[in-house]
């Protein structure tokens, strides 16, 4: 009879990529509200549109930073972002899975 392995850190990881998605889907539908223009150019244009005090944070491995903050991370190769998938994107690989 064969057993069915499960990679040891399968099930922790879970629930973190779904926080990550979830967040992702809310920054998408944000920006789309918002009717951000594209391509955003630079860290300026980012925090722009992640205002200080945007109640919206990253709530990761138990872990919080609020998108602003996360903005201040990306570097000048991580610019133009050419579409609200690809901002969620950069913004959430800051995110820490710990």
């Amino acid at each position: 009879m064969a057993e069915e392995h499960k990679l040891a850190h399968e099930e922790p990881t879970q629930k973190p990529i779904g926080e990550i998605a979830e967040l992702k889907i809310e920054i998408v539908e944000m920006l789309k509200d918002a009717a951000v223009k594209f391509p955003v150019k630079n860290k300026h244009e980012l925090k722009n549109l992640f205002p200080p005090g945007t109640k919206m944070a990253c709530r990761v491995g138990g872990k919080e930073t609020h998108f602003d903050e996360l903005a201040e991370t990306l570097d000048l190769d991580d610019f133009p972002l050419e579409d609200a998938s690809e901002v969620a994107s950069k913004i959430l690989s800051r995110c820490s899975l710990t």
